[in-house]
């Protein structure tokens, strides 16, 4: 069995890995480059490396698997040769594909979506073209093999590919419907963590996982995000409590978030209901993921994943906001309606919670690459930034690869240029054999 690395061990996101057999290959993940990460590519450029990289080794059996639905780990997914499944978690699939079913829409001419608002003068080419990839990305999507994830103690079940076996395993990360993947062909066993954390909601089930069956592992690929940062991941619980806090100081709060976090969410929805705020949405694609976690997962998180958020029809706050303070959860793209909402409102009664990642605001390529971040922070005069990484800290990473002790060998990916796993409190023998 062999494993190529074709993208991710110098870079964050991006990420490209294939196993192979004599008759026999397997993608984990066909992530697009990041902002900011490597050299800016265009979709043809995109197209011709996924095309190159498909051309080349090709076997009889054939499939990408992706770990979640992060751009950076499934955004080349329609530049796939169309005879090759795919594969990803119902969640996965069905919040990537309310985004595009909305993206979509938002494209079309405005002939047939005058009820999005699209004004007299937007130019049609540019959202005809936008239109037509979204259209294309859903019919791939709705092509998608799908696992279901197993109920909790229950062993998921293996999918073949030729003569490889891959078995998903659910895992915590920062967005929804998560997994680490087990590789079996050849009499080896291949460990993939994907994206992952141990301090979120979910995260409990990481060490119990690994234990369990990230038994007898020969290579371990493992995602490094963390290793050139020396930040403390807070638990979402400390997040929650931050915020509910934050909420009680201020009558008015705007929350800048992401809208498939499903975890962060629910600590934003926890910290508005301790601050005995209503917690408000106008968002459209949040609104749809929010319906998804809560017929998903209601029944089985004791209501940590059920919201009924209220949703603003029109980006004015009504008199009832006005009057009691608010909560209002946004996206970056959403700061023209956050304007409107806050209008009049004394700056010195309103508050921005930022939950993201600060490099969106303080790293100059990230800026540069997508400004919204920076701005949304500039209009607001009251700002506390309250986050925690969707990533393993260091000390969460040395524990899984000594707990999973692999045999051969130890490839780290998702990670800053020139960090390494050997920088790790792990022990000597297990530094030797991280391959770089």
């Amino acid at each position: 069995m062999d494993i190529k690395i074709h993208r991710g061990q110098e870079q964050i996101g991006g990420c490209i890995t294939e196993v192979s057999t004599a008759t026999s290959r397997v993608f984990i993940d066909m992530g697009q480059n990041l902002p900011g990460v490597g050299e800016p590519t265009t979709p043809d450029e995109d197209r011709e490396m996924v095309e190159g990289i498909f051309a080349q080794n090709r076997k009889e059996h054939e499939a990408v698997f992706y770990t979640h639905s992060h751009v950076d780990h499934i955004g080349l997914l329609q530049y796939v040769p169309s005879h090759v499944p795919q594969f990803i978690g119902e969640g996965g699939k069905e919040t990537t594909m309310a985004k595009h079913e909305l993206l979509l829409k938002t494209n079309k001419p405005k002939s047939t979506t005058s009820e999005v608002g699209l004004k007299e003068d937007d130019s049609q080419g540019p959202r005809e073209s936008h239109a037509q990839e979204h259209q294309v990305i859903l019919q791939r999507i709705q092509g998608f093999n799908t696992w279901e994830r197993p109920k909790p103690h229950t062993a998921p079940r293996p999918i073949e590919v030729g003569d490889i076996r891959v078995t998903p395993y659910f895992c915590c990360h920062s967005a929804y419907d998560c997994y680490m993947l087990l590789i079996e062909a050849d009499g080896k066993r291949i460990w993939h963590t994907g994206d992952f954390r141990e301090h979120g909601y979910l995260g409990k089930g990481l060490m119990p996982t690994i234990k369990h069956y990230a038994t007898d592992i020969d290579t371990l690929i493992i995602e490094g995000t963390m290793l050139g940062r020396a930040d403390q991941c807070i638990h979402e619980r400390e997040v929650s409590r931050r915020m509910a806090l934050a909420m009680e100081a201020f009558k008015y709060v705007v929350v800048l978030a992401s809208a498939t976090d499903i975890e962060r969410l629910a600590s934003i929805k926890q910290a508005a209901r301790l601050a005995k705020k209503d917690y408000y949405i106008s968002n459209r694609y949040l609104r749809k993921t929010m319906s998804i976690f809560t017929r998903r997962e209601a029944s089985v998180s004791k209501g940590l994943f059920d919201f009924h958020p209220k949703f603003l029809r029109s980006s004015d706050a009504n008199a009832t906001m006005r009057k009691r303070g608010f909560v209002f959860i946004s996206t970056a793209s959403q700061l023209a309606c956050v304007k409107n909402i806050c209008k009049g409102i004394d700056q010195s009664e309103l508050l921005l919670i930022y939950s993201a990642w600060d490099g969106y605001y303080k790293d100059p390529e990230q800026v540069k690459a997508n400004p919204r971040y920076k701005l949304f922070r500039e209009a607001f005069d009251n700002v506390v930034d309250i986050h925690t990484s969707g990533h393993a800290d260091r000390d969460t990473l040395a524990r899984v690869i000594t707990a999973i002790n692999p045999r051969e060998s130890i490839i780290g990916i998702h990670k800053d240029p020139g960090t390494t796993l050997k920088s790790l409190d792990i022990p000597d023998d297990l530094k030797a054999k991280v391959k770089e």
